[in-house]
């Protein structure tokens, strides 16, 4: 994918991008500039700009396309995007520096990397919250979920 200027500005250091299953917007973390955008892909437009946490990073779109996850670095936090809206309706307390997330097949579950506090948080998506850290490696930055789960 090209990247574009967007207002004759560079775009602040982009961490995850991810799309909805139809394909027909992005939504891209700016780790810098503690901001999401939300890009019509075939017109090339910024849609919202939607303030983030510290050093938003990882993105996670829901298999249903109605939310956006997004973990923040340096808040120890993940928030969810109503995607109808362009609008944060939650935000979860996990460990410390989220990283790269992924989703459960069915988005029921959300697991977190936390590269600072060597876990990965699990997050009921359903409920919004945290519902346990499991004891990893040295900072973790990605988890991957095999495809039968």
């Amino acid at each position: 994918m090209r990247l574009w200027a967007h207002g004759g500005t560079r775009w602040p250091r982009l961490g995850g991008i991810g799309f909805t299953p139809d394909g027909a917007r992005a939504y891209v973390a700016c780790e810098l500039a503690n901001t999401v955008y939300a890009i019509d892909v075939a017109n090339r437009k910024v849609l919202a700009t939607i303030p983030a946490g510290g050093r938003s990073n990882g993105i996670k779109v829901h298999p249903s396309g109605r939310e956006v996850y997004v973990s923040n670095g340096a808040d120890g936090t993940v928030m969810v995007i109503d995607t109808a809206t362009d609008k944060v309706t939650s935000t979860i307390k996990v460990g410390n520096r989220p990283w790269n997330m992924a989703l459960t097949t069915d988005g029921a579950k959300l697991y977190v990397a936390n590269g600072r506090s060597n876990t990965v948080s699990v997050i009921d998506t359903a409920a919004k919250k945290e519902v346990k850290q499991i004891k990893v490696g040295a900072q973790p930055w990605g988890v991957l979920i095999p495809s039968a789960y």
